[in-house]
């Protein structure tokens, strides 16, 4: 739960003539996470024509209208039968396809003339004038805005005239009359001024039935290519499609006398269940290493707040698991800046209602509302009413001073809880003179405390710290020479310690926030109060002072929570990831057929 699943890296040796059989084996048990960057890719003749026969089939069935299969019936099928059959089908499909589109290039005409016919109506009379038309002939179509004139202008000069008005914002239609020794004119007219014609047949009633009888014509051939080939078209889509992936999943192999090697990690309690699916070869277990890929092993509880990690970066193999120790900080901070029982109690209904639709979010929604909720019990604040509950043990406004010193106390115990976790990190991963000397060990756990400890006996006690700076020297110059011996140079190593000193003091300093928002969150709530008793007052009725405390908790909700939920994040990302995450890390995805 803390920390990431113990992986272990094994050397598989398959042998050449059955390494795809063992790589479906290996696929099947859906466990190991090949390691990518070993070996040659060796097979991509054979990739590049499984996946384009995988197109192939994947567009027939989008033309087909056919489901894809979930999964594979584990047959093999010879890939002579499957091109074969690509080929076959491909000459179906092809018509289909020509028939779809010019059934579609038939709509977009009929739906052009039935807009051209709309927006003519109070002018002409276009089927009409098609069938009396002898000696005269009608044009019609849609022409670009900025065209238009240039169309007109042009025609005009040869005696044809030109009726049109606007169709959409940036169209205009036309309806050009005409005679047949200026049809050359205005066919030339078309082309340049980008006109799309539409043929006189397209504002006949008879043409919609031709194309509906047209598209049924088109479903039933459709119906009967399916019928003839959905059986085949399937399997050989999911067959193509775990090929693929057992072809990708041998690419980063090694060639080893009549053998290929295959590297890759498992979680070391799986060895049992991953060897019972591997029949023709031998396996070599190895210690994980630094670049192994990460399973986190978070609760469900806790995992909507794994993907706001995610988001800043993966834990590298080895590393605590962040999450539960950044959603109990993330719910502290949250609930210390917004504490208020109503508007927590609002947070919860609005987590409730989002439940179905972002199931993530509304958890976290929940969560920070109960925080907000508690510390809202704490603060004795409903809405912003204060006195309502008889038992509050602090109020932000009133009680300034306290506040900020237990912000920074709330600061001091988080910054030393991840010192703390950074070197359980640390001696995991047997780093131990990181564990002693680095930044956020042993050492400096010990000086950040001392530095505090000094802070209070000058501030608070008034005491002498010439001993006390003289140990802290002693601290400071041992850390020096480690940072020295790393970079060789005391210009760096000398801005690198007072920089983490810097740091340390800044970070602490940082949790003031936490009682600054506190009291803003308290302070726009006397705002809004002084703005409500005002109107009462003016407006002479208390409507007017109930509408400004409703208007004033929804609009404190919406900027207070989101300001809120980023100085929470900062807190987390800057001041208490800072010591103990590293990141960088793989999340484990094994190879799954």
């Amino acid at each position: 739960m803390i920390f990431p699943e113990k992986m272990v890296y094994l050397k598989i040796r398959i042998p050449e003539e059955k390494i795809d059989e063992e790589l479906k084996n290996i696929g099947l048990s859906g466990l190991l996470h090949i390691d990518t960057s070993k070996g040659k890719p060796l097979f991509k003749l054979e990739e590049k024509k499984v996946e384009y026969l995988l197109k192939k089939t994947e567009k027939f069935l989008d033309i087909l209208g056919i489901k894809r299969r979930s999964k594979w019936d584990r047959k093999e099928y010879p890939m002579e039968e499957i091109q074969s059959f690509v080929l076959e089908l491909e000459k179906e499909v092809s018509m289909i396809s020509n028939l779809k589109k010019e059934i579609e290039k038939e709509e977009r005409k009929l739906s052009l003339a039935r807009d051209i016919l709309k927006a003519s109506k109070e002018y002409l009379n276009i089927p009409e004038l098609t069938k009396k038309l002898k000696i005269i002939k009608i044009r019609c179509g849609v022409i670009p805005l900025d065209n238009v004139e240039p169309f007109k202008i042009s025609l005009q000069a040869y005696g044809i005239f030109v009726v049109y008005g606007e169709i959409t914002y940036s169209s205009v239609w036309f309806a050009a009359l005409y005679t047949d020794d200026t049809e050359e004119i205005l066919n030339s007219s078309i082309t340049k001024n980008q006109a799309e014609v539409v043929p006189e047949e397209y504002f006949k009633p008879e043409k919609e039935d031709q194309i509906k009888t047209k598209s049924r014509n088109l479903e039933n051939l459709i119906n009967d290519i399916r019928k003839k080939y959905l059986n085949k078209l399937v399997k050989y889509n999911s067959y193509l499609k775990a090929k693929l992936k057992i072809i990708r999943a041998k690419q980063p192999v090694e060639q080893e006398d009549g053998f290929y090697v295959l590297w890759g990690w498992i979680p070391e309690k799986k060895i049992r269940q991953f060897k019972s699916y591997i029949k023709y070869s031998s396996v070599e277990i190895f210690p994980a290493g630094d670049n192994a890929p990460v399973l986190l092993k978070t609760p469900d509880f806790f995992k909507p707040f794994e993907k706001m990690i995610m988001g800043f970066s993966y834990p590298k193999y080895g590393e605590i698991n962040p999450t539960i120790p950044f959603a109990l900080t993330f719910l502290i901070f949250f609930g210390i800046m917004f504490g208020d029982v109503g508007h927590g109690i609002v947070l919860v209904i609005l987590g409730l209602l989002l439940r179905k639709k972002y199931p993530d979010p509304s958890k976290i929604f929940v969560l920070s509302g109960v925080s907000s909720s508690l510390f809202g019990l704490v603060y004795g604040s409903f809405f912003g009413f204060h006195g309502v509950f008889p038992f509050a043990l602090i109020s932000p406004v009133h009680n300034i001073q306290k506040l900020l010193f237990i912000s920074i106390g709330v600061g001091i115990a988080v910054l030393s809880i991840s010192f703390v976790l950074n070197i359980i990190s640390l001696y995991r991963r047997k780093k131990i003179k990181a564990l002693f000397f680095g930044e956020g060990g042993v050492l400096w756990l010990l000086i950040y405390w001392y530095i505090l400890g000094i802070l209070v006996k000058v501030i608070v006690f008034r005491m002498n710290i010439y001993y006390d700076l003289i140990l802290l020297g002693f601290l400071l110059f041992v850390v020096f020479v480690f940072i020295y011996i790393k970079s060789r140079s005391i210009t760096e190593s000398f801005i690198n310690l007072m920089r983490e000193i810097l740091e340390s003091i800044t970070n602490t300093v940082s949790f003031i926030r936490l009682g600054a928002f506190a009291l803003a969150h308290s302070t726009l709530f006397l705002a809004v109060f002084t703005v409500a008793k005002f109107l009462e007052t003016e407006k002479g009725g208390g409507f007017f002072y109930w509408l400004t405390i409703a208007a004033g908790n929804i609009f404190i909700i919406i900027l207070e929570g989101i300001i809120v939920a980023i100085q929470t994040l900062r807190l987390e990302y800057y001041e208490f990831f800072k010591r103990f995450f590293e990141g960088g890390g793989i999340p484990y995805k094994p190879f799954k057929i």
